[in-house]
This record gives C-alpha cells, structure tokens and sequence, in this order.
C-alpha cells in the first residue's frame, strides 16, 4: 500500500539521515571542539511558543530541563521525518523506486539550511543568517557542511531503499 510505502520511506530516511547528522556533529564535537545544536534551547523556544513568545530572547539563563530537552530533540527528528515525507509526496511516488539528486539537494540542502538560517536561528535570536552571531560566517559554513552531510545521508538512504 502506498501509504505505509510512504510512511517506510519517511521513517528510514528521515530519522536515518537526522541519526547521521547528529553522529556528524559528535564526531565534528569530539574532533575540533565544535558545539552542536542546543536542543533544550529549542525546546526551550517551542514552549515560549503557547505563550506568544515567538522570538526566544534568551533571558532565561538557566539550564534546560529534561522537558525542554526531549521537546527540543523531538522537534528536531519530526523535522527530518517532515523534510524526508516531502519527496513522495511533492515528486510522486515515483520517487520511492527512483530517488533523484536534484529534489534532495532541494530539500535536504538548500531548504533545510535556509530553513535552519532563515527562520529556526532568527526565532532563536541570531538574526537572519545569523547576523546577531558573533561568529556570522563560521555559524553559516557549519550550516552549509551539516545541511550537505544531511542530504548525501538522505540520498544514500533512499537510495538504499529502492534497491
């Protein structure tokens, strides 16, 4: 059936490219000291959100609790199943037995990464871009290799899935 097909296909290759993105960012953490994504944060943000606080102003300095932390790391796969769903369902499910290169490098880079630098880092205070950043261009390249890492994962698994 189409639909389980579909929900297969959003499973494997959304959590499964989200799991390598966060393995990338461990092994980019352990590697050369970069810090990854703060998803307490995010959830942190995701709860201002019922109260009308769509800009997280970061006022709050505490450390996120166990709640922020599970919203935040959940949000963050949903997005990866959300972004993986979107193959079948805007190329057809033709796509599920032909993964092609241009629609993941539409969705799995260009906009995941505009999504990440566009709406995600000014809602969390950053600035469009991350212009609020004081490290701007560094913010803006990890994204560009962490979103590429994230696409190639998203190909393969497809990939893997059609064979």
């Amino acid at each position: 059936m189409l639909i389980e097909r579909i929900a297969v296909f959003a499973l494997v290759v959304g959590i499964g490219a989200t799991v390598v993105l966060d393995l990338w960012a461990l092994a980019l953490r352990h590697a050369l000291g970069v810090a990854g994504a703060n998803w307490g944060i995010v959830g942190r943000w995701l709860m201002g959100l019922g109260s009308g606080n769509v800009i997280y102003r970061g006022t709050d300095l505490s450390a996120p609790t166990r709640a922020e932390k599970a919203l935040g790391w959940a949000f963050h796969y949903l997005v990866g199943l959300g972004y993986a769903a979107l193959y079948p369902l805007v190329w057809g499910a033709g796509f599920l037995n032909a993964p092609r290169v241009l629609p993941v490098v539409l969705v799995g880079f260009v906009f995941s990464t505009l999504a990440g630098l566009v709406v995600l880092t000014p809602c969390l205070g950053g600035g469009v871009f991350a212009r609020k950043a004081p490290d701007q261009p560094r913010r803006i390249a990890l994204s560009l290799v962490n979103h590429t890492v994230f696409a190639v994962a998203q190909f393969a698994l497809a990939r893997a899935l059609a064979a």
